[in-house]
């Protein structure tokens, strides 16, 4: 390991540790309790955030076991809740992509990819020079997918001494943390164009479709900003 490579996996780690990392951990922590709650031991629960990590797949893996959802249930529902990580992964490694580097490389750093990581180095990409954006964001998600290993069994075990009101207001920090870096980039037209079109878009189509509404909303703005402002 290069010296500049060393130099900027430190600076992401030490950025994780600042709001990126408390603000996932806190959703971590929430989620811990409620593995607990939903039947799962400190093992699998462990586990879950060490190999799983996707908060919103592992939420719904929890809320699935506590409605005794069979096994196929719980394959189908985290299967399409994590679907979003491809798109998020296709569109973070060309800016960190590397000519010379192994593709295993990427393989291996996609496990890290998180919403709250891939927000903050597309909002800060353009800080970091092309050949540190990969150690950056190793050390930057590695970080998180610790802390949140470990905030998800510090909240299994506390989960009976905190209070339930406690844990909600918790649990969103991190989507406020991630509004707040949307709201940071709105200086972009087709980010704009998006953001309130699928504000108007989304109580719209829940007359429709309630189910749907929300995803719906957000790839028909998507789709109408890349024609308008990206191709």
């Amino acid at each position: 390991m290069n010296r500049t490579f060393d130099n900027h996996f430190k600076k992401g780690c030490r950025t994780a540790l600042g709001i990126p990392g408390i603000s996932l951990a806190a959703s971590f922590f929430a989620l811990g309790a409620l593995f607990k709650n939903s039947g799962l031991n400190a093992m699998q629960s462990f586990l879950s955030t060490l190999i799983g990590f996707a908060l919103p797949g592992q939420v719904v893996m929890a809320e699935t076991l506590i409605v005794n959802g069979t096994l196929l249930n719980i394959l189908i529902a985290v299967f399409l809740t994590n679907a979003r990580l491809y798109p998020m992964t296709v569109n973070l490694v060309p800016v960190i992509r590397q000519k010379n580097r192994p593709r295993w490389h990427y393989y291996f750093l996609a496990h890290f990819i998180a919403v709250t990581s891939w927000v903050y180095m597309l909002s800060n990409y353009n800080k970091i020079s092309k050949e540190n954006r990969f150690s950056f964001f190793l050390g930057l998600g590695a970080t998180l997918w610790v802390l949140s290993t470990i905030a998800t069994v510090i909240g299994f075990y506390t989960a009976g001494i905190i209070s339930k009101k406690v844990f909600v207001a918790i649990i969103f920090l991190n989507p406020i943390y991630f509004m707040c870096m949307i709201v940071s980039v709105l200086n972009k037209l087709h980010i704009i164009l998006t953001v309130f079109l699928s504000i108007i878009l989304a109580p719209i189509l829940f007359l429709v479709t309630p189910d749907w509404s929300v995803l719906l909303a957000g790839v028909i703005s998507g789709i109408v900003s890349y024609f308008f402002f990206i191709r």
